[in-house]
């Protein structure tokens, strides 16, 4: 009879325990996060008019089109990169949903961005737009719902990173993770956008193991904060 009350009591704490984990932190509020579908199923792609490039899946350390070096996936078999032939701007987004009132909401990716030009980052006041010259950036956005993919005015709700990252290519994977509460935590539908512009030459940019999160006490494991990223 001990015995059976002791087994009873253990199942019971592990149950709690199962219980109170899940509140603390939700399962991921993306789909295909880590690209493992091989194409972009839950993604939007988006491709600025008669420019050259795009995301694109890929499973190796050289990129698909220029063929430049690469620190391939992250984790997995697949990662989303740009790769082009000629100038332009793109964008890779997903739609989320927030129920109102979780204390805390997580987003995080491996990100690297390889300027082969060496002048970036150039920002241009136009944007995401591959005809003003100079133009040479990635950027990572919260959006409203209703942005238009290369918004970057009234649509953005958060500026995470802008810019490029600093030193020799090919770049290793930085990993990033943001408190996005102050900006989805009263609940809503959103937009998350990876985006790029290049006409100066080459640039790829790598993403990977994107996740939002949500509950109570969501571990925050990075010194990354939610201010705009603008690297050198």
């Amino acid at each position: 009879m001990r015995s059976s009350r002791r087994h009873s009591y253990a199942r019971g704490v592990i149950f709690l325990f199962a219980i109170l984990v899940g509140v603390a932190l939700k399962a991921d509020d993306l789909t295909n996060g880590g690209f493992e579908s091989s194409y972009f199923r839950s993604w939007n792609l988006d491709n600025q008019a008669a420019g050259f490039g795009s995301f694109i899946i890929a499973n190796g350390t050289t990129t698909p089109v220029s063929g430049r070096p690469t620190a391939g996936p992250a984790t997995g078999a697949f990662y989303a990169v740009t790769d082009q032939e000629g100038p332009g701007a793109t964008a890779l987004s997903q739609f989320f949903t927030i129920p109102p009132g979780p204390s805390q909401v997580l987003l995080s990716f491996d990100m690297f961005v390889n300027d082969w030009s060496g002048a970036g980052p150039i920002v241009s006041p136009a944007g995401l737009d591959y005809t003003a010259f100079p133009n040479q950036h990635a950027r990572v956005d919260i959006l409203t719902a209703d942005a238009r993919p290369f918004d970057t005015a009234g649509g953005v709700l958060m500026n995470l990173y802008l810019g490029v990252d600093p030193g020799a290519n090919p770049h290793p994977y930085t990993h990033y993770e943001f408190d996005i509460t102050s900006v989805v935590g009263g609940g809503g539908t959103f937009r998350l956008r990876f985006a790029q512009v290049d006409n100066l030459f080459f640039q790829n940019m790598g993403v990977d193991n994107v996740a939002i999160r949500r509950g109570r006490g969501a571990p925050t494991t990075a010194s990354e904060t939610a201010e705009p990223k603008l690297y050198p």
